[in-house]
């Protein structure tokens, strides 16, 4: 592909001042094209996720204001295509003068990207045609609707194409090969490519679930509201496997070092990761508990809600800077003259809790604290599971869901101490293939699947004698064996 000439841009790296801490400090209007275009590039994909996620809450509980707000949402993301083609195809003249990028591989990503980008447009047509069509009271075109979710799921598979080629036009390391004499003590490139993929969903959805959520407050649609808790608390439970491909992905890039990678830049980025992680666990633990109550009262606390919207905004702002400063670490790209990068490694809040927890005098309480959270949330989830099961059919299930806020106690137990102890000794932990990423897996799986308890209608009228659904006994096992695996596979990581 020719680039035209006007278009081409001077490539101004940042400065890089020593400084102790992480002094970085986000961009709220892009300096660049290529800022703009890493920006906004991802809502048309990952975006598309969510609402493509509340459209069918819409469709199956038959709630016309959930769909026509996703409708409205449609045709944003398809106006989304005409900056990300414009910034796109800027940034592209700027990143061609980097002799390390393939100019093969953005041929590809633009020609994709174009085909992607113009489906987008026609589902965001098509959706704003439906919307029009809508103003009249008597129509109600199911097969219309159906449409819309059709092109918006083939956008959905293109844009996964043309996202996974643009992450190798700058993400060299995914095909960096370790010379042999250093491969043994290699951390797995696959943790940086798990990585560039999860911490994506948690900052969109986050977004997503927010504007979603705001609008439920104000139109007071008691579905949109459980929908938007239902993606707070899933963004938040895949913060953990993010904050933990994240460290993991650290020592992809240090061990062997990359020359042109800073662990300094990095370690200002796991402050604010760590800074999220909380933030996730306030606001998850939080929507999650107003899910709980709700099945027992019928309605919402204005108290929770608004708790849980103060909570949201301040994490996803956290959010933002973590994701600015994570895009400082592989995008030179990105940096402007007045940005100043750390160069001390051994600066900032995470580097000290890791010579702190390192300690055995620090690192066995923790150890004892989260052995005791798993034996708990186990506890909690066989009880739950073998009701489900046909054990003790005596008692209706309402009463076993009343167990449900102890297994959160323990999730929050054992996320928190269990980032402790991964910090103390990451390196050892993420080159464990055998085990550590199987349990890592495990945890999103069984704690997503444990919202099924909550939000099923069938499940929560069993009555005491009467047999659970066989959709529900399926979760059960599915639950009862994700988390059985986290501790099988947590107990085996000193011996494999």
């Amino acid at each position: 592909m020719a680039f035209r000439p006007w278009i081409v841009q001077k490539h101004k790296r940042a400065r890089e001042t020593p400084v102790r801490g992480g002094d970085i400090y986000m961009h709220l209007i892009p300096q660049s094209w290529s800022h703009l275009h890493i920006l906004i590039s991802i809502f048309p994909s990952v975006g598309l996720i969510f609402v493509l996620g509340f459209y069918i809450t819409g469709l199956a509980t038959k709630n016309d204001a959930i769909k026509r707000i996703c409708l409205v949402f449609l045709v944003v993301l398809g106006l989304l295509a005409i900056p990300t083609y414009w910034s796109g195809d800027r940034s592209m003249a700027l990143l061609s003068q980097d002799s390390k990028i393939s100019q093969d591989v953005m041929n590809v990503h633009y020609g994709a990207g174009l085909v992607a980008l113009a489906i987008l447009l026609i589902t965001g047509g098509y959706a704003l045609v439906e919307l029009w069509q809508r103003r009249s009271a008597s129509h109600r075109s199911d097969r219309a609707m159906k449409v819309v979710l059709g092109l918006a799921g083939i956008t959905l598979v293109m844009m996964i194409f043309v996202d996974e080629i643009g992450w190798e036009i700058n993400h060299h390391e995914l095909q960096r090969v370790v010379p042999p004499a250093l491969a043994a003590n290699a951390t797995p490139q696959a943790w940086s490519h798990v990585h560039m993929i999860l911490n994506h969903f948690p900052t969109v959805g986050y977004a997503m679930a927010l504007a979603f959520y705001i609008i439920a407050l104000v139109i007071n649609n008691d579905v949109l509201k459980r929908s938007s808790l239902v993606v707070f608390v899933i963004c938040s439970i895949l913060g953990v496997p993010t904050y933990v491909t994240g460290a993991a992905s650290m020592w992809a890039l240090t061990v062997p070092p990359i020359p042109e990678i800073s662990k300094a830049v990095i370690n200002a980025h796991r402050d604010m990761a760590l800074a999220t992680l909380f933030g996730f666990g306030f606001t998850g633990a939080t929507a999650w508990i107003e899910l709980w109550r709700y099945r027992y009262i019928g309605r919402f606390s204005n108290t929770s809600l608004n708790l849980v919207l103060i909570f949201a905004i301040i994490t996803l702002a956290i959010m933002a800077e973590t994701g600015h400063r994570g895009g400082q670490i592989n995008h030179p790209e990105i940096r402007v003259p007045t940005d100043v990068l750390p160069t001390d490694p051994t600066a900032g809040v995470s580097p000290a809790l890791e010579l702190l927890i390192n300690n055995v005098i620090w690192f066995v309480p923790w150890q004892t604290v989260h052995f005791f959270g798993y034996t708990l949330l186990f506890a909690t989830v066989l009880a739950v599971t073998l009701r489900i099961l046909g054990f003790w059919k005596s008692v209706p299930f309402s009463a076993v869901h009343r167990l449900l806020p102890l297994g959160l106690l323990a999730v929050l137990m054992n996320v928190f101490t269990g980032m402790l102890m991964l910090l103390a000794d990451t390196y050892r932990y993420v080159v464990n293939d055998y085990t550590f990423a199987p349990k890592i897996a495990f945890i999103p799986i069984g704690a997503t699947a444990v919202l099924y308890f909550s939000l099923s209608d069938r499940l929560w009228k069993l009555k005491a004698g009467e047999d659970a659904p066989a959709a529900a006994k399926a979760v059960a096992v599915l639950v009862l064996v994700c988390w059985a695996g986290v501790i099988v596979c947590g107990r085996l990581l000193p011996y494999l």
